[in-house]
């Protein structure tokens, strides 16, 4: 069953409970009975419907707790036992409920059996000796090659589609043209920042590019960069005004 006990001395399911108590691995007079009764009412309670069959497990189960803690309690008098009926009884009850536990999970899997495979269920031993020679044979007539034919016709159909991307051209830029535009723009205006000369850029990869482009100035000394946040906006200065307005002359002659 579902239902969980949390005492000072346990803490588990509640079927697993009486079993620690048969293999005299927990005290019973330590188990406070009407404490793990408050406790499941309180579960019942709290549920959306009333399951008919957990609540029966459980009056099994604290039943037979109760008549084992009844039974350690009574102490007989001197030259006096135990009733034989009394001593027996709660081994009696614990069978009962552990022979209700094995149809229960043998319940259990019949219908997981039955959900999975409905109503065949395909047989896990061989065909007997007896019977064998009335199993015809699958590849009875069936060549070497044909069967390695078939295994490639199978390997081939199972194939994936390859989509063609031959027509799509493929997305150039150049980092070399996106220097000389920042070098124009540092020739018009010597102090600016990465989001000006990325304004009017329309993708991803051309931002990138304008990004490579800028450290490669960087590199060769014609910028000076500068960021006073992290992750904010960079700052970009001109080191060699003349230098710019010289490659810019050499561009223009080469044009």
């Amino acid at each position: 069953m579902s239902f969980d006990v949390k005492i000072e001395v346990f803490e588990g399911p509640f079927d697993l409970l009486l079993q620690l108590i048969l293999r005299k691995e927990l005290d019973i007079c330590d188990v406070p009975l009407a404490d793990i009764t408050e406790s499941y009412i309180a579960h019942i309670r709290s549920a959306d419907r009333l399951d008919l069959e957990s609540a029966t497990e459980f009056l099994l189960i604290a039943a037979t707790l109760l008549l084992i803690k009844a039974k350690a309690l009574i102490k007989p008098e001197d030259g006096e036992s135990l009733d034989e009926e009394a001593q027996t009884a709660s081994s009696e009850l614990a069978e009962k409920l552990i022979n209700y536990t094995k149809f229960r999970n043998a319940a259990d899997w019949l219908e997981a059996q039955y959900a999975e495979h409905g109503l065949s269920f395909s047989s896990m031993r061989e065909l007997e000796s007896t019977y064998s020679h009335l199993y015809p044979d699958p590849f009875e007539g069936i060549s070497p090659e044909r069967l390695a034919s078939a295994l490639m016709d199978l390997l081939c159909e199972n194939l994936s589609a390859v989509v063609d991307t031959s027509y799509i051209a493929p997305i150039r830029v150049s980092i070399a043209e996106h220097i000389n535009k920042i070098r124009k723009i540092l020739r018009a205006k010597p102090v600016t920042n990465f989001t000006e000369i990325t304004r009017d850029l329309g993708s991803k990869i051309e931002v990138i590019a304008a990004f490579l482009a800028l450290l490669e100035l960087f590199k060769n000394g014609e910028v000076s960069l500068r960021q006073p946040k992290i992750f904010g906006e960079i700052e970009i200065s001109a080191r060699d005004t003349d230098k710019f307005e010289n490659a810019g002359m050499e561009k223009t002659s080469s044009e």
